[in-house]
């Protein structure tokens, strides 16, 4: 099993607040980066990680100092989005299950457990309890087909809001491999690796395992608030320690 974890944005919306740093190595309470929770919790689960890494990638290579994962850099991290990242790092979609995700999350080790317990080609980890204030919502059927996707859904067909883990099975990733050509050839540059998963259901006909962690505790953190609201979380964790 390999995870991807895109890491190579500037994060524009929060990066003023924050000096400037990637966002992915802000610290949490006990003074661990979030990115280096995350890629340790995958290491705890026997995924390897790799990186893909564009601004301040000095500044990850620290934050992960001393853990067991790889890189694969994108110099044009600031003019594409992470389907590019995930190009340079193509090599490594091939004959193991993977996942794919962002650095800019934060969710608990159950999360990877509940991804690895799918058998299903395609899984994603979703969240019904998310489908009023949340950002990508889907609309899907009991078959696993994605009927209607994005932030505009309207709310009485929000089924569930899209948390940012997914998995691929081996079987399937010569065509995630495949369209990543594709992307690239074609020169669609801003595309995201979720399109590649919605393109894979809705076009190739390949069902989605949707994982429904209702309800858990976990943020994508775009803006400031965001790590606030994690920060927060945590004190309230330690506050319920006796």
């Amino acid at each position: 099993m390999k995870a991807i974890i895109m890491a190579a944005g500037k994060g524009s919306r929060i990066s003023d607040k924050i000096g400037g740093i990637p966002k992915s190595t802000l610290p949490l309470l006990d003074g661990t980066p979030i990115l280096r929770r995350s890629v340790s919790n995958m290491i705890a689960c026997g995924i390897e990680p790799i990186i893909c890494v564009g601004y301040q990638k000095d500044k990850i290579y620290e934050t992960l100092e001393g853990l067991p994962v790889k890189y694969y850099e994108n110099p044009f991290y600031l003019i594409t989005n992470n389907i590019a990242s995930l190009w340079f790092a193509r090599e490594e979609v091939g004959n193991d299950d993977l996942i794919l995700t962002s650095a800019d999350l934060y969710y608990p080790y159950t999360f990877l457990e509940k991804l690895l317990e799918s058998r299903a080609e395609l899984s994603m980890i979703v969240d019904s309890a998310r489908i009023e204030s949340g950002d990508f919502y889907f609309h899907v059927n009991a078959a696993g087909s994605i009927l209607e996707y994005g932030p505009d859904t309207p709310l009485e067909r929000r089924d569930y809001e899209y948390m940012g883990l997914i998995k691929v099975g081996r079987a399937c990733t010569d065509r995630v491999r495949a369209l990543i050509e594709t992307y690239i050839e074609t020169g669609k540059y801003d595309r995201y690796f979720e399109d590649m998963i919605i393109s894979l259901n809705q076009e190739q006909g390949m069902p989605i395992d949707f994982i429904d962690v209702c309800g858990d505790f976990w943020r994508e953190f775009d803006f400031f608030e965001d790590y606030e609201i994690i920060l927060n979380y945590e004190r309230g964790k330690l506050g319920n320690v006796k």
